[in-house]
């Protein structure tokens, strides 16, 4: 014989009152995504610090100085080189050295010269001393050579196309870079002959910084002591995750 179907149980009560209690709640969070017993929710990104992210109509990834320059314009002013550094798109690849030979000198293990690699273009930044304000760019070109370009933060208004090439400029027919690269000459469609190609350098292998030794630099700076070294530190790697790059072995080193 089929058995006869079980009857529901009945709830009274005291037993309907301990379902909405335990049983209801447990649902409802299921029902939303929580997080399985034993496991912590991923934890969210940290906002941006206001006017430090590039809108949309413009890259946050840019491959030349003509792109990093229209980055810089797409910021609000006045903008620091931090909260430009802030806005570029993650991961970041990054080399740090403590080269002191150069218009941009690292200060030791503490704030090397640090390289960031976008594609073709190579930014450089220091955390500290005369060169911080500084931002050099090195855009690839054929034959270990590159197009320089600098600016001084902070930047207080729109920049002229030309503007990189211009303050890289020593005095009007070489630039500040040709005194350690070889080989400049201009290069006549950046801007009206204003940017100059010479030839890209590396740092000397021995002065090399690790860069998890950099970031253990960024999380231990106290902004009350080194505020501006702290905020390019906090640029570099409070905003998602970096990675480590190495420089062409066929340059030459300075």
């Amino acid at each position: 014989m089929r058995p006869a179907p079980r009857t529901p149980p009945s709830f009274g009560p005291a037993r309907a009152a301990l379902l909405l209690e335990t049983v209801l709640p447990a649902c409802l969070l299921l029902a939303c995504g929580s997080a399985p017993e034993g496991t912590s929710p991923a934890p969210a990104e940290p906002a941006h610090t206001p006017g430090c992210q590039a809108p949309a109509s413009v890259s946050n990834q840019p491959h030349t100085i003509d792109e990093t320059v229209a980055l810089i314009n797409a910021l609000p002013k006045p903008l620091s080189l931090p909260c430009f550094v802030e806005a570029l798109g993650r991961p970041l690849q990054l080399n740090a050295a403590r080269s002191s030979t150069s218009a941009q000198p690292a200060v030791g293990d503490r704030s090397p010269r640090i390289f960031v690699k976008l594609d073709t273009l190579t930014l450089s930044v220091v955390p500290a001393g005369v060169g911080a304000p500084l931002l050099e760019m090195g855009e690839a070109r054929p034959g270990l050579r590159s197009l320089k370009g600098e600016l001084e933060f902070p930047i207080l208004q729109v920049l002229p196309p030309s503007a990189a090439y211009d303050h890289a400029s020593y005095d009007g027919t070489i630039t500040k870079c040709a005194f350690c690269h070889a080989g400049e000459a201009p290069e006549s469609f950046a801007w009206g002959g204003r940017g100059f190609v010479s030839q890209a350098l590396r740092p000397y292998h021995s002065q090399q910084v690790p860069l998890v030794s950099v970031e253990a630099e960024a999380a231990s700076c106290d902004p009350a002591l080194e505020a501006e070294r702290c905020a390019m530190l906090h640029a570099l790697f409070g905003w998602g995750p970096s990675l480590g790059w190495d420089f062409p072995a066929e340059l030459d080193q300075f």
